[in-house]
């Protein structure tokens, strides 16, 4: 039996009923951080649970947040994936802006 072709042509159907193959990332996470998650996410909990104040403007404004994250999502997407797909840089886009003299969003410093 000629393996070979047997997964030339299992691969070739399986691309044209367009499957696509699951991709896993592994990521490696430390004690402490573990610790530190565990610590937010009970933290938070206990908040909802005792009705405090400071958990409700959290969710109000965690709805604003996702709210104005898919307006600017929607508004600039389309433009940074032309010039993805371009091959035009995000950083090179970036710098144009700031030799136009746009704001770069940096604070000054007091002094």
């Amino acid at each position: 039996m000629d393996y070979d072709k047997l997964v030339d042509d299992t691969l070739d159907d399986l691309q044209e009923a367009g499957y696509k193959a699951k991709r896993t990332t592994i990521t490696k996470v430390t004690r402490q951080t573990k610790i530190d998650r565990a610590i937010g996410a009970l933290s938070t909990k206990f908040a909802k649970e005792t009705n405090d104040p400071m958990y409700g403007k959290l969710v109000k404004f965690r709805d604003k947040f996702y709210k104005y994250r898919e307006r600017i999502r929607a508004k600039y997407g389309p433009r940074v994936r032309s010039r993805a797909l371009s091959g035009k840089g995000i950083s090179d886009m970036l710098k144009d802006k700031q030799k136009s003299g746009a704001q770069t969003g940096k604070v000054k410093k007091k002094k």
